[in-house]
């Protein structure tokens, strides 16, 4: 199985783990994965992300330690793809990450939008987590009457109220997927949530990026290891 990941090519950054995890997860289970993003090449994380930062907001992530120390897979985020060249016929399932970086140039998108559009027509697993929910504004006849989380407003204002006035966030998931007529649900910030309707898979934010990495392998496999008794 093969799943395409797509990466705000914005200065303002992804956030780490929310590819680390997913990445890790996936690949553990021999399914291929690629970096894609709507200028291609080289793209940048928030330093807040990366563990190794004296002013870490995830000081601990061993899998996101991991990954920096791998040329490999450093090398893959300075290599991503052009997303509108990309053959999405190749793949299974894809997956947006988020981090402010999301909210600039992943939504609006023509080419993401095409993207999403192309898998929902083919019946594959659609995903996207935290600030990459913004994404699914791109097809709002598609997610309309879903459930769906995302990153919150009451997160974003947080985020505003601790960075100060030059934290721009144009476009806030939270108010994106409502006005798309989806069916948005939140716990607390930074509390793993993962909501899954249909082949939709949607996290809240980068504390669930685990759990919505093996959720979607589920889905994707269509088996869960999981008996509930």
């Amino acid at each position: 199985m093969k799943v395409l990941f797509i990466i705000s090519s914005s200065d303002t950054a992804f956030w780490l783990s929310e590819i680390t995890h997913p990445y890790w997860h996936l690949t553990e289970r021999e399914v291929e994965v690629d970096f894609a993003s709507p200028n291609g090449g080289k793209v940048v994380f928030d330093p807040y992300s990366d563990p190794h930062f004296e002013r870490s907001l995830e000081p601990n992530d061993l899998v996101s330690k991991g990954f920096l120390s791998d040329k490999k897979t450093i090398a893959k985020l300075e290599t991503t793809l052009k997303l509108k060249d990309v053959d999405l016929s190749e793949y299974d399932a894809i997956h947006v990450a988020g981090g402010r970086g999301a909210t600039f140039d992943l939504f609006p998108n023509e080419d993401v939008a095409k993207a999403l559009e192309y898998f929902w027509s083919k019946d594959k697993v659609v995903g996207a987590i935290c600030h990459g929910a913004v994404a699914l504004g791109n097809i709002p006849d598609r997610i309309k009457g879903r459930q769906v989380t995302g990153f919150t407003l009451e997160g974003d204002k947080q985020l505003q109220a601790m960075f100060g006035s030059g934290f721009i966030i144009p476009h806030y998931p939270q108010t994106v997927l409502e006005g798309t007529g989806a069916v948005y649900t939140s716990i607390q910030p930074y509390t793993p949530k993962v909501v899954v309707d249909g082949k939709l898979i949607t996290g809240q934010d980068q504390s669930a990026a685990s759990e919505y990495a093996l959720a979607l392998l589920h889905l994707m496999t269509g088996h869960s290891p999981v008996t509930v008794v």
